[in-house]
């Protein structure tokens, strides 16, 4: 009997391969620690719970005591709070797991031949001593048992690592220290901007390494003691005319689905209720007399056989009504419960003086502002966009966002020295463009400055256009009290007391 070769059934027994992450294909099919199998569903179900950010789940494989030393090490990172929709740095990340385990795996292999060789040369020395002690040589020494010394050996060894398992693995915990305690810093005043920065492993390190970065931690603390800063923010932004955004029933109802009964009255033949007319069929209860004298002719029974065969024979249409019940499926309104959500708000756009006159407090207020401002506008996706303005000619205009480019860009500014003259004029010309823009006609203006400076007529009555078109001019005045530039082209200016009483913010940023 001939038998042939069965591919698919030689492939079918490693289908479990596709459960592989491709990029990890190079590192788990290698491997030397446990069966293929083991390692392929381990990796998978670490992936999925690193992916959606919580620790590496109790799995079969490894034994214990080799992957107990890198798993250690993630929980004491707390690295799994940085992993969600990561897959590039969850990946890099197992990769570093896996070179543990294998590490791990070498050493406890090393390990058990150098006790073996121990036992072999104490089992050696024991004979020796034995011999010098008789004065003769030993007939029949001791034999040497190899599977059970490796046995004992590998007992020995087990119980020693058994006892360091809760020690953190030092190569993947010093890998990854500085990016996790970069990531915490960063997470700490941006939220999740790590993961807008898809985590780099040198990307936020770089971030704290910026000059930047050195203001931030400062201006937190400024932040922290003057709440009225975000309290300013807050009312930035229109709200969305309601023909752009949900209407007033969407917002009050939520759509729900239910599953409802439903009856239908449906005619069928199968309910003989009434008669309809006539229809050729082979159904003999209902076949017309003149069928009927056909069957009971001699000659002409075989004619009406074949006409029932062929379902030809005339009888009578009769049909009913029958009652379906069915569930179908049905979108309702009902009102939302608990608290309404907040409605969408429109973009801001921050102008900030940085003249000299700014420098001291004034400087350290406007930079607080703007960085509260881009962790805002990121939170709730709006758009952000920044004037900075000293002397005629000198108007700096960038979009905060927090994205890779935005971020250096925003500590940029955190990180320069204000100086120069005060051109508000020329300033607020550039914004009223924008305005002007529909994608930015929704926009709320806050305007930071000490106020020391005046407008034209024509650009104050161009300001006024806006703000009769429903545009907000809110005015952040600091140190200078008496009425200022702000007054005459804001509709709100605000003011705190509280700002010069702080203590140690009065110098010059960089002091």
């Amino acid at each position: 009997m001939i038998r042939f070769f069965d591919a698919s059934a030689f492939y079918a027994q490693y289908d479990f391969i596709d459960q592989c992450p491709e990029s990890l294909i190079a590192e788990v099919v290698p491997h030397p620690v446990g069966e293929l199998k083991d390692r392929v569903r381990a990796v998978r179900q670490w992936r999925d719970a690193l992916l959606a950010g919580q620790p590496l789940p109790e799995v079969t494989w490894p034994p214990k005591h080799l992957g107990a030393s890198a798993r250690q090490a993630l929980v004491e990172l707390g690295i799994h709070r940085f992993t969600k929709d990561q897959p590039e740095l969850v990946d890099d990340l197992l990769r570093d797991v896996l070179r543990s385990i294998a590490g791990q795996d070498t050493q406890y292999k090393h390990d058990i031949a150098t006790r073996l060789a121990e036992l072999e040369a104490e089992l050696r020395s024991l004979d020796e001593r034995i011999e010098q002690k008789s004065k003769k040589k030993l007939t029949h020494p001791q034999t040497w048992d190899s599977e059970a010394a490796q046995q004992q050996a590998a007992t020995e060894i087990h119980g020693q690592w058994a006892g360091r398992m809760s020690l953190a693995d030092t190569e993947v915990k010093e890998r990854w220290l500085e990016n996790v305690r970069a990531w915490s810093e960063v997470y700490a005043v941006f939220g999740d901007l790590g993961e807008l920065l898809g985590r780099g492993r040198n990307l936020c390190v770089g971030v704290l390494k910026h000059t930047g970065w050195k203001e931030v931690a400062r201006l937190q603390r400024l932040l922290t003691q003057l709440p009225q800063l975000r309290e300013v923010i807050e009312v930035l932004g229109q709200l969305k005319d309601k023909r752009e955004d949900e209407s007033t029933a969407e917002t009050i109802f939520k759509r729900v689905c239910r599953l409802e009964e439903e009856r239908r009255e449906v005619r069928t033949p199968l309910i003989p209720a009434e008669t309809r007319g006539l229809i050729r069929s082979g159904d003999i209860p209902r076949m017309l007399p003149v069928e009927a004298v056909k069957f009971g002719h001699p000659k002409l029974r075989m004619l009406w056989h074949a006409a029932r065969a062929e379902r030809a024979l005339l009888t009578y249409r009769v049909e009913g009504v029958e009652t379906e019940r069915t569930w179908v499926e049905r979108e309702a309104l009902e009102p939302s419960e608990g608290r309404k959500p907040r409605p969408k708000r429109g973009p801001m756009v921050v102008v900030v003086d940085t003249s000299g006159s700014m420098r001291g407090t004034p400087e350290l207020v406007a930079k607080a502002l703007v960085l509260e401002a881009a962790r805002v506008a990121h939170a709730e996706k709006r758009r952000c966009l920044l004037f900075a303005f000293s002397g005629p000619g000198e108007v700096i205009e960038k979009e905060l966002s927090l994205s890779e480019t935005g971020i250096a860009e925003l500590l940029g500014f955190l990180g320069f020295s204000f100086w120069g003259g005060t051109d508000a004029d020329g300033v607020l010309g550039q914004v009223i463009v924008r305005l002007h823009e529909d994608s930015w006609k929704k926009a709320d203006v806050l305007m930071v400055s000490d106020g020391e400076w005046s407008s034209s007529p024509d650009r104050i009555q161009s300001v006024q256009f806006l703000r009769d078109q429903g545009t907000r001019f809110h005015g952040v005045q600091i140190g200078y009290q008496n009425r200022s530039g702000l007054n005459a082209v804001c509709d709100h200016v605000h003011t705190f007391s509280s700002w010069m009483s702080l203590g140690g913010w009065g110098r010059t940023p960089g002091d």
